[in-house]
This record gives C-alpha cells, sequence and structure tokens, in this order.
C-alpha cells in the first residue's frame, strides 16, 4: 500500500496533472488570442483567466485548479455581461444585435490545433476533441486499474488457498483445541462426581 501510495504521488497524480493543465492552457490560449477578442492586446487576459490575471506560460503547474472566468464579463464581480458580445476591454456597449464576437469566440472553440503542452501527440484538435481525448485516456487508464485490481485480487485468493491447503490451519486447530478441552472438563466432572459416589458408599 505504501508502494501504491508513492506511485501515486510521484508519477500517476502528476501525469494526470499535467494532462488537466494541458487542457485548461489550451482553453485560455483559445479566447486570450487578440485576433478572437480584438479589444485585447498581446498579454491581457481573455475570457477565461489563470486567477484573474492573464496566463504565463513560465507558471502552468497547477493551473486547471486556477482557472478562472474573467471578472469583466462576470455580473457576480462586478462585470458585465455584455462584454461577452462587445470584448473583454470593451468600455461601452456596442450594438446589441452584434454577434461578430460570440461567432469568433465559437470558432475559436472549434480550430483545431496542437495543445501547446501535455502527452497529446502533437495532433490538433478542437477543444471539444482535446478534452474528450483526455477523458478517453482516464477512462482507459481507469480501466487498466480496475483489471490490475481483478487480477491482484485473484492472485490473492489463489495464494490464499495454496496456502490453506499445503499450511497449517490456525483457527481449525484452535476450535479443535477448544473441544478437546470442553471434553476434558467434562471427564473430568463424570470422574469428580464418581469420587464423590464411592466415598459416599464407603461411608455406609
Amino acid at each position: 500500500s505504501l508502494a501504491a501510495l508513492f506511485e501515486v504521488r510521484d508519477e500517476l497524480a502528476p501525469e494526470a496533472q499535467t494532462r488537466l493543465d494541458a487542457v485548461a492552457r489550451d482553453l485560455i490560449e483559445r479566447f486570450q488570442d487578440p485576433s478572437v477578442d480584438t479589444t485585447l492586446i498581446a498579454g491581457d487576459a481573455g475570457l477565461f483567466t489563470d486567477g484573474g490575471t492573464a496566463f504565463d506560460s513560465a507558471n502552468e503547474v497547477g493551473l486547471s485548479g486556477r482557472l478562472q472566468l474573467n471578472a469583466a464579463v462576470d455580473p457576480a464581480q462586478g462585470g458585465e455581461i455584455w462584454r461577452l458580445r462587445d470584448g473583454i476591454n470593451a468600455t461601452t456597449q456596442g450594438d446589441a444585435g452584434d454577434s461578430t464576437l460570440l461567432q469568433a469566440l465559437n470558432e475559436a472553440l472549434g480550430t483545431e490545433r496542437v495543445a501547446a503542452s501535455g502527452d497529446f501527440l502533437g495532433v490538433a484538435r478542437s477543444a471539444s476533441g482535446l478534452a474528450a481525448d483526455f477523458l478517453s485516456i482516464v477512462s482507459s487508464d481507469y480501466a487498466h486499474a480496475e483489471s490490475n485490481q481483478s487480477y491482484s485480487a485473484s492472485q490473492q485468493e489463489t495464494l490464499n488457498e495454496m496456502e490453506m491447503a499445503n499450511g497449517v490451519d490456525t483457527d481449525y486447530e484452535l476450535q479443535q483445541m477448544m473441544l478437546i478441552e470442553q471434553a476434558y472438563a467434562a471427564n473430568a466432572k463424570v470422574i469428580t462426581a464418581v469420587s464423590d459416589m464411592l466415598d459416599a458408599l464407603m461411608g455406609i
């Protein structure tokens, strides 16, 4: 169990974290691109942020846990939802019927691009394609772990049966010892009763 915990800490968890951070980075970079939202300039935070600020590629570890919606478009954080239509850095509302930016955001999700990090084999994918591949890897790893667990449990059961067949069954031997002890105690009572009867007869 200790070896398994060390493997989770040193290998499995960091590997999964790296992939999840890569998916988060891909999502942030799609909407942080000034060509998608023209109100942004290089270095500005887009629709999704790294803890409220623009993403820095030198600080990717743990990004998935810091992923946040930009406060500028979140009314709960004092933002205005119309900036989804007019731009993150827009200072005034535009035409209510202008869907240019919304269409650009939608296209950004569907654009196929190579993930900048993670072990996704360098294949261009859309945002949904990358998320699907990540979930597929997780599902495959989970199925593999379940298979290993089932095999190990079966192996353990077989080894226990072999040990029981070739060794001493301590539970059975203890039961037998208790039965012998009970029989001995019963015999001792019978002998005591017979001795008392003989003493009584001799005393008549």
